[in-house]
């Protein structure tokens, strides 16, 4: 009877069945989850150089595109800039977690690379509001997955 309970618990027929789900079925925080994980890789990847070394924005330390964060200046809260690439930059895990992201040494560092016009303009964009919706989330999923696959076939990685 025992053995019965076991065999049944474990069949395959009572195991859900997980299927991947395709983008058109998922919710919208699974798409938003979809897109930070691809847009992630791709930010990670296209700082790479063709060994796959990217350098930390804050502290300038050298780690491969896998042991790196994607960097946000402005928090990903802020809809409008989540996925903005002038927002986001590799960072070590060190300064991005630990650090809180550094962000006084970030800004500084986003001045020198774009100016200050272009930064305070940033800025002011996370704060109008506005979100992305469903589709354009779909979008920006396969573009970003795209990307990422052109950037690993042109580095090897």
């Amino acid at each position: 009877m025992y053995h019965n309970r076991i065999q049944n618990k474990y069949s395959l027929s009572s195991k859900k069945s997980r299927k991947r789900k395709t983008l058109e079925t998922m919710s919208y925080r699974e798409l938003e989850k979809a897109l930070d994980r691809a847009y992630s890789e791709y930010i990670r990847l296209n700082s790479s150089d063709k060994m796959g070394c990217c350098v930390c924005i804050t502290c300038g330390s050298v780690h491969f595109w896998t042991d790196i964060d994607c960097g946000h200046f402005i928090t990903r809260a802020k809809k409008p800039t989540r996925f903005d690439e002038m927002n986001t930059h590799t960072q070590c895990k060190k300064c991005n977690r630990f650090r809180s992201g550094e962000p006084i040494i970030y800004r500084r560092r986003l001045i020198q690379l774009y100016g200050e016009k272009d930064v305070a303009a940033m800025e002011e964009k996370a704060y109008r509001g506005g979100s992305y919706c469903s589709y354009q989330l779909r979008q920006m999923i396969i573009e970003y997955r795209e990307k990422v696959k052109i950037l690993k076939l042109e580095k090897g990685l």
